[in-house]
């Protein structure tokens, strides 16, 4: 039975028959009331009481919850709020399962790095920079090169407009428009949409060597093309592929081509086999970082086979590579320049972990902060092919191998890291950062792997720690000890004589 108990009332209480309840059922009664009477002040909040319709004698603590009396507060004017939660619930699902085609903020977790990694230097591409003050200069530019674009195109600006703003709703529905600030309305965003669009391909073009420019326009491209190269690689700086998609319809533009020369300048060497940047069919690029994150990353292969244990297995919290060699693990080149080309090889006396040089300065480690960002923005999508933390997992490597400014060299030594950066700048840039990203698999699996070599042979490494640590002395002495034989024997040889 339920009873209403909105207007408490010192009255003995009753039980389901209208008569007096017993002593227990009469006692929790009266404690549930003086508990009800304390929330009058809230006109909107009812209470109801259900009794245990058994033995009221046979309560227990274990069946209080279920059998005993039980409060239940009902809110009616909660139920809109309700309503509304269900609907962001399913908002957020869908969010979800667009996660991997939006044009991401910078995410929090990784915001500490500075602005640098964050906001455009030159040019902004996009809604979310779109109209800052700091910007102006190039939308000129920007124009400049739109113009351009249609004319060598050979088609009406019309015919190509009316294309870009056939998309505009789906273009939007990418962007985080919840901030007021950044939002805008259909006219002005397809213009920026179309412009950009424009920009970014006519850039294509000069970097690919097709484009034919003006002196004028050619001299502002290259002057300003550090800063242009940073900027269209920022995570906050993308454009929907759709819109450059549809506009590359319009005029031949060898993107491919772009990213794989993008690309070939965060290697130290190329690859033995260079071979051209073919876009997977079933690959479909939510950006311009995005691309160039599939391409460095190796492409999204989810039969890589990954360290995935039933159980938890001990794991290396961190090893320097000076410490790796001490205990004969060597450090080499891997043999492709993807970042996917990461890994652990073990012999019968040693162990070989190799990975993809690098060539570090300021515009690739922003391109590398950004695509970490794009990474772990991705979030549980990731969880879903964990493969695709590939660059967490490259940096999360090499910021392992870094304790001190000597590591640096040694990897400098081992043509595994190399550029414009200093060994200091470089061991900053790696700690600074790892403090920030997660370790995906290709991580964790070399971890475990190291560790485990390290209790598997404990013995063989106690040897070769102290040949390496005493190299230099056992050279000596085998060096005197030669000597000394080769006395030994000319005065031998003496004697016989």
């Amino acid at each position: 039975m339920v009873i209403q108990a909105s207007q408490p009332s010192s009255a003995d209480p009753t039980d389901a028959r209208g008569e007096p309840a017993s002593q227990p059922e009469k006692s929790k009664v009266e404690e549930e009331l003086k508990k009800a009477a304390t929330h009058r002040s809230r006109p909107s909040c009812y209470y109801y009481y259900y009794f245990n319709e058994g033995d009221p004698q046979n309560y227990s603590d274990d069946l209080e919850m279920e059998q005993g009396l039980l409060p239940v507060v009902m809110f009616p004017d909660k139920q809109v709020q309700v309503e509304e939660w269900k609907i962001e619930a399913q908002q957020f699902e869908t969010d979800f399962g667009e996660m991997e085609m939006k044009i991401h903020r910078f995410p929090a977790s990784t915001r500490s790095l500075g602005r640098r990694y964050i906001l455009p230097m030159a040019v902004s591409i996009g809604l979310y920079h779109h109209g800052s003050s700091s910007l102006h200069e190039m939308e000129k530019v920007k124009r400049v090169a739109t113009h351009h674009f249609i004319s060598y195109s050979g088609r009406s600006f019309e015919e190509m407009y009316a294309a870009v703003f056939s998309v505009i709703g789906a273009a939007r529905s990418f962007y985080d428009t919840k901030d007021s600030k950044v939002d805008v309305g259909d006219a002005e965003f397809a213009d920026m949409m179309f412009i950009d669009g424009c920009f970014l391909l006519q850039y294509m073009l000069m970097c690919t060597g097709l484009g034919k420019l003006p002196p004028s326009l050619l001299s502002c491209f290259k002057s300003n093309e550090a800063c242009i190269i940073n900027d269209i690689m920022l995570l906050e700086n993308q454009l929907p592929w759709m819109v450059v998609n549809i506009l590359r319809t319009f005029r031949s533009v060898p993107v491919e081509e772009f990213i794989g020369k993008m690309g070939r300048t965060l290697q130290i060497r190329g690859d033995m086999h260079r071979r051209p940047v073919v876009m997977d069919a079933c690959y479909m690029p939510p950006h311009l970082l995005g691309i160039l994150l599939f391409y460095k990353a190796g492409g999204i292969n989810n039969n890589v086979p990954l360290s995935v244990p039933d159980g938890f297995r001990s794991m290396s919290k961190s090893i320097s590579a000076i410490e790796l060699a001490e205990i004969g693990i060597k450090l080499t080149a891997g043999k492709t320049t993807k970042f996917m080309d990461t890994g652990i090889k073990k012999t019968f006396l040693s162990a070989e972990i190799f990975l993809a040089p690098l060539l570090l300065d300021d515009i690739r480690s922003c391109w590398l902060v950004n695509m970490a960002a794009f990474e772990v923005c991705l979030g549980m999508a990731a969880g879903a092919h964990q493969s695709t933390a590939v660059v967490c997992s490259y940096l999360a490597v090499l910021a392992m191998l870094m304790d001190r400014e000597e590591d640096v060299h040694e990897l400098r030594s081992k043509r595994l890291v190399q550029g414009e950066l200093t060994n200091k700048e470089t061991l900053d840039f790696f700690k600074m950062l790892v403090k920030c990203i997660s370790g995906g698999p290709l991580y964790i699996q070399i971890m475990e792997e190291v560790e485990a070599y390290k209790l598997n042979r404990w013995m063989w490494i106690k040897v070769h720690q102290f040949v390496y640590k005493n190299f230099k002395a056992i050279v000596t002495v085998l060096s005197i000890t030669g000597v000394l034989v080769g006395i030994f024997k000319a005065i031998l040889s003496l004697k016989r004589h």
